[in-house]
């Protein structure tokens, strides 16, 4: 009769990554909503379908239409699943809440917003008890993080990454006569899914200015966000309701983000708070000429005449101020949508985001303290801090 192997040797056989053991196969399960944002949804599917060998990736979704309809049947699943995988990726607060309750042994966590002061109280008495790095996507982020109690060790920097194969660059006359715009119309894309924070609204009030001067003034909306209805009402009310077209309202279809952009002339960011930093990394890559307010997050991927032209606060009479500075002197646009471009490149590749999750993940699975390899020389200088 064979003699059972010492307790010590399945632990090896978990937990180490050393030796024989570097190749074993890392089970990963990504949690997240049903219905998730454009950075946490491209992130996953970048990370299901290009993380390579060594790993094996299954995703499960919590709420209406997904895997686990409500919040009591995912910690009911995750009770059964947890244990079949070697890191589980949270991607929300409410993944979280879910894994906190499940026998997870390793638990990676993404924030899709800017937590509240109460939740990063709660993820902190969470990792008091649970094996939990946090990931976040911004340098901004981090700080306020590691400024309210998360230990440093566990709070970890990784920019999203862009695809520059999806990023469509020349102009598409066909797009813009399917949406209406006519080829004397200045067409302005709003970035990103209009939240509460991107404040889209701004944006609509800078159009209706810029309209009443030149009756060609166009904007252009995704027409995802909790906010995509209420921006393009605010434009009715100004006595504009053509100047806001939704594209996939329009088209009666779904679009990526980065299909919008041939249509556009000009990409505007009018966040009035921390906004997802993706939308702004695809339009710098895909060299269209931006113009933005400062806030912290967008603070770290542009400055002032040297990738967009950028105002402080959000008034929309300032943003059109702006706007026309930058429509007057093609000059201007082509330097500060060349060197967006360049930065993009440097500081958003899909390779760097992949390999750095690849070792965080390893680095996790087998106990390891998390060293993610270093950003780009000199990336860093302009955002808070060095990554």
């Amino acid at each position: 009769m064979l003699a059972m192997p010492p307790r010590k040797c399945r632990g090896w056989r978990r937990g180490s990554l050393n030796g024989r053991n570097a190749a074993r196969m890392i089970r990963l399960l990504h949690v997240h909503a049903a219905n998730p944002d454009f950075q946490t949804a491209r992130a996953i599917e970048q990370l299901t379908r290009t993380l390579g060998d060594g790993f094996t990736v299954h995703s499960r979704t919590i709420g209406p239409g997904g895997d686990w309809r409500n919040f009591p049947s995912a910690i009911l699943g995750l009770r059964r699943e947890a244990r079949d995988h070697d890191v589980i990726h949270a991607w929300g607060f409410a993944a979280l809440s879910a894994l906190a309750l499940s026998p997870a042994r390793h638990i990676v966590f993404t924030p899709t917003h800017f937590p509240a002061r109460r939740q990063i109280r709660w993820l902190h008495a969470v990792m008091s008890y649970r094996d939990v790095h946090v990931v976040c996507p911004t340098s901004t982020l981090r700080r306020a993080l590691v400024e309210r109690g998360i230990p440093l060790d566990h709070c970890h920097l990784l920019r999203p990454g862009v695809d520059f194969a999806r990023v469509k660059r020349r102009r598409d006359p066909e797009l813009r006569a399917a949406l209406g715009f006519a080829e004397d119309h200045r067409v302005l894309v709003a970035v990103g899914e209009s939240t509460r924070d991107a404040d889209h609204r701004q944006l609509a009030w800078t159009g209706t200015i810029l309209n009443v001067l030149d009756h060609k003034t166009r904007i252009l909306l995704w027409g995802r966000g909790d906010m995509a209805a209420s921006s393009a009402r605010f434009a009715a009310k100004l006595a504009q309701p053509e100047l806001i077209t939704s594209a996939e309202q329009k088209l009666g279809r779904r679009l990526d983000f980065e299909d919008l952009l041939p249509a556009a002339d000009m990409a505007v960011v009018s966040a009035t708070g921390p906004v997802a930093t993706l939308p702004i990394a695809t339009v710098m890559a895909a060299g269209l000429p931006l113009v933005a307010t400062v806030t912290p997050t967008v603070a770290e991927l542009l400055e002032d005449r040297h990738t967009a032209l950028m105002t402080q606060p959000a008034i929309p009479r300032l943003l059109a101020l702006r706007i026309q500075q930058l429509q007057a002197d093609p000059t201007l646009q082509w330097k500060l949508a060349d060197m967006a471009k360049i930065e993009a490149y440097e500081y958003f590749s899909l390779t760097r985001f992949l390999n750095q999750s690849r070792t965080l993940y390893q680095q996790v699975a087998a106990t390891q303290p998390v060293n993610l390899p270093e950003q780009p020389p000199g990336a860093g200088l302009r955002f808070h801090g060095r990554a």
